[in-house]
């Protein structure tokens, strides 16, 4: 968890920068690089997004790094002590980043599973915060350009994005399970035996409704969800529809249901998507209305806990077009022409004049 196996870093000394002086010398025109002050345990710390509209989100909070990515900032950076840092060095040097940021995005879950899966979520929760702590002291550009350095900065800062959402959920949940339980004590014993809400049964070809959710562990990566990856594996998808939804043939799981506790972001459009279009393949084969499939979102997904049903069943479609965009934008995703394939057959949708 500590970055062991992380390349020119060392869990007691830092990053190595023993090739310093091989490469460039970045500072400020007026004074040299300082460590940021910043609060990643506040509530309301916000990371910033520093990728383009079609790609993957990048999400900086290093002061340093983001004055030199940013193009009015970076007038101020000087290389050596005296040239003026060029556009095409500032866009090496965040290439390296962001290769150390997407290499750490896709080994988060595998090196911090001990954490993530702790049921004690009480410990869970001060886990996260030293281990934020630890990413938050380690995440320091002190103006040594070393490729190394970078790279290993954009892993801690991908490292450290995750860990801080982790963390939201996990108090997210802390307030559900107190809530839970305060209104479980107000209730009668014949209410506490209830294992969570009806599964919607399916009636159209599952395979393609599997085929349609699996965006899920892409969904991430569009810029209209804007938030860190919620579901990693195709299995952890397929556990999700098997709380939901029943059918007949035995692709799907039966776990019990759970509620989900979502990262800051927007997962709510992708999931309206899904659902809908879930409702209109669906319904003409039984009699199940959307207030049903509107429930079931407002009973699994914490994205939802300040939306009443009358609002969802309203606006569940409404933004369909820039979310459907955004997957069709996502051209290193093995499941989005899977998901496109599928809304053409929903006439209203429109799809295939997006595409």
């Amino acid at each position: 968890m500590y970055f062991f196996n992380l390349p020119g870093f060392d869990p007691d000394l830092g990053i190595n920068l023993d090739d310093q002086g091989r490469f460039p010398y970045l500072r400020f025109v007026d004074h040299v690089f300082h460590r940021g002050n910043v609060d990643y345990l506040s509530r309301n710390f916000q990371f910033e997004n520093i990728a383009d509209k079609a790609a993957p989100p990048v999400f900086l909070s290093e002061p340093n790094l983001t004055a030199i990515f940013d193009p009015k900032d970076r007038k101020n950076i000087i290389v050596d002590h005296h040239s003026p840092i060029s556009e095409s060095y500032a866009d090496e040097l965040r290439t390296e980043f962001e290769k150390g940021y997407f290499d750490a995005v896709n080994e988060y879950p595998q090196q911090i599973v001990s954490i993530l899966y702790n049921p004690d979520n009480e410990s869970k929760i001060a886990h996260l915060e030293q281990f934020i702590e630890f990413c938050s002291y380690h995440l320091y550009f002190e103006g040594f350009a070393v490729p190394s350095c970078i790279y290993t900065l954009g892993f801690i800062q991908a490292y450290l994005v995750r860990a801080c959402g982790d963390r939201v959920n996990a108090l997210r949940l802390a307030k559900h399970q107190h809530r839970v339980v305060a209104q479980k004590q107000k209730l009668p014993v014949a209410d506490l035996q209830t294992k969570g809400p009806e599964r919607i049964p399916l009636d159209y070809a599952v395979d393609e409704i599997i085929a349609m959710w699996l965006i899920l562990v892409d969904a991430w990566k569009c810029r209209a969800v804007g938030s860190i990856q919620v579901f990693t594996s195709e299995e952890e998808v397929l556990q999700l529809l098997g709380m939901m939804f029943e059918e007949k043939g035995g692709r799907l799981p039966r776990p019990e249901h759970k509620y989900f506790e979502m990262p800051p972001g927007n997962y709510e459009r992708v999931l309206n998507l899904l659902m809908h279009a879930t409702y209109k393949l669906n319904t003409d084969r039984n009699n199940i209305g959307l207030d049903r499939y509107c429930q079931l979102l407002l009973d699994t997904f914490s994205c939802y806990s300040k939306t009443k049903l009358e609002s969802l069943r309203s606006n569940i479609n409404k933004a369909r077009g820039n979310i459907v965009q955004s997957i069709g934008n996502l051209t290193d995703s093995p499941h989005s022409k899977n998901v496109l394939k599928t809304l053409r057959k929903i006439n209203e949708y429109g799809v295939g004049d997006l595409t």
